[in-house]
């Protein structure tokens, strides 16, 4: 495609743009022309530009364009262990398309309200949640908040069990929720509150490098 569109929005900007067409064609200039304002605006929201994936391996990808809101200590919600949370409101006109933030398999999924009864944590209240785990076995936890409104979140084909290409689009998200990202104890953040990240490209941090004894709290990989 000669401009690059999320897959969640082709059909609406194919509808838009044939009666942006017949509207022309039929003499209806007024219609004609808001339906090519309607298209270019909707090509502008389901936009899907290449992004890069920084080089380290054990770096973790921003999942979303925003702005870091906050990075503090917390449990994670799945394993219930130590970790560092790092959170991010996504940008009201940005790309809405989610990153992986690593390479990782779904070990478990769950939406409150929707998928499940109950969050098996207070902290995934009003969020859909993943429970990733890398070749490594080193475990994260993704979610991304589904309360607020405008919203549109397309993320049906990750389900436990699918692996995640680091970097790689997962689905849609829109239009300004929170996501947010818990990092084993031991892991490495690059982010403070304020700046802006780029989703699929900018680093957040990276994880611990996994240990021969088990241990995977050990030094976090420096990420130059």
């Amino acid at each position: 495609m000669l401009f690059p569109l999320a897959p969640e929005g082709r059909l609406f900007v194919i509808i838009s743009a044939w009666m942006a067409v017949i509207s022309l064609l039929v003499g209806e200039a007024e219609l004609g022309l808001f339906m090519v304002i309607l298209t270019v605006f909707l090509m502008a929201v389901f936009r899907d530009l290449r992004r890069k994936a920084p080089a380290p391996a054990l770096g973790v990808i921003a999942p979303a364009d925003g702005t870091i809101e906050s990075v503090a200590e917390a449990r994670d919600p799945f394993t219930k262990k130590p970790a560092v949370c790092i959170r991010l409101r996504q940008r009201r006109l940005g790309e809405y398309n989610v990153h992986a933030p690593q390479e990782a398999e779904i070990r478990e999924r769950v939406w409150p309200g929707k998928e499940t009864d109950t969050a098996p944590d207070a902290q995934l209240e009003g969020r859909l949640a993943y429970a990733l785990e890398t070749d490594e076995g080193t475990r994260m936890t993704l979610a991304l908040s589904v309360g607020h409104w405008p919203r549109m979140i397309r993320m049906q084909n990750n389900v436990p069990g699918n692996r995640l290409g680091r970097g790689k689009r997962m689905g849609f998200a829109g239009f300004g929720g929170i996501f947010e990202i818990w990092l084993p104890a031991g892991s490495q953040v690059m982010v403070e509150p304020g700046q802006r990240v780029l989703a699929g490209s900018a680093l957040l941090g990276g994880l611990p490098e996994a240990q021969t004894n088990g241990d995977r709290e050990g030094a976090a990989e420096v990420l130059e």
